[in-house]
């Protein structure tokens, strides 16, 4: 089936930018009319609300010297059942509330 692109007509274009093509201080100006959209959570409800636990190595990942984590370290805890260093995780979680490898919500407030 070949559609015929000049029989299209785009109701919406004129809403559409062409950032490609802005200046600098334009595209300053667009950031300073949208402002910042945050899908993150506060510093506060991160500490609240991540779970943590501390690391301790099995058998089998002592004998693994690809091992992320160490002894005695702190792990958070996300509710999809993903665990990462809770330093990290804790910074991550601050831009966006989703785990970084399944892309589910990482913590319900």
């Amino acid at each position: 089936m070949i559609l015929d692109e000049s029989a299209f007509h785009d109701r919406h274009q004129d809403m559409r930018l062409d950032i490609d093509n802005m200046s600098y201080e334009e595209l300053l100006a667009l950031e300073e009319r949208i402002g910042n959209v945050s899908t993150g959570l506060g510093e506060d409800t991160v500490h609240k609300n991540l779970k943590q636990r501390k690391y301790v190595s099995s058998a089998a990942a002592r004998q693994n010297p690809a091992e992320d984590y160490a002894d005695g370290e702190d792990l958070g805890l996300l509710a999809c059942g993903h665990d990462f260093h809770a330093s990290c995780v804790g910074r991550w979680l601050v831009q966006k509330n989703v785990c970084p490898i399944c892309k589910e919500t990482a913590l319900s407030t």
